[in-house]
């Protein structure tokens, strides 16, 4: 699986910005708190719970010929950085 910080990631305003943390101390800050922003923020708390998903439905249904099966395949190799 990718190397990344496992959930659960929260986003909350703080001082103006927009503050994307997990208790396993991994931090990101986006500024602003214009809904553009907002929802960039709730997008980068989901990603781990999404990469679980995919992974569950890959691991289920990944001897199936099916464009879905072939989105999640791709997005997850996205997220791990395969090209």
């Amino acid at each position: 699986m990718s190397n990344h910080t496992p959930g659960t990631w929260e986003a909350k305003d703080q001082w103006g910005y927009i503050k994307v943390h997990s208790a396993d101390n991994g931090v990101c800050v986006i500024h602003g708190l214009d809904s553009k922003a907002q929802a960039n923020a709730r997008l980068i708390a989901s990603a781990p719970d999404m990469l679980d998903a995919l992974q569950a439905i890959v691991d289920a249904f990944g001897d199936r010929d099916s464009i879905l099966i072939d989105q999640c395949k791709a997005a997850l190799n996205k997220a791990k950085g395969i090209k």
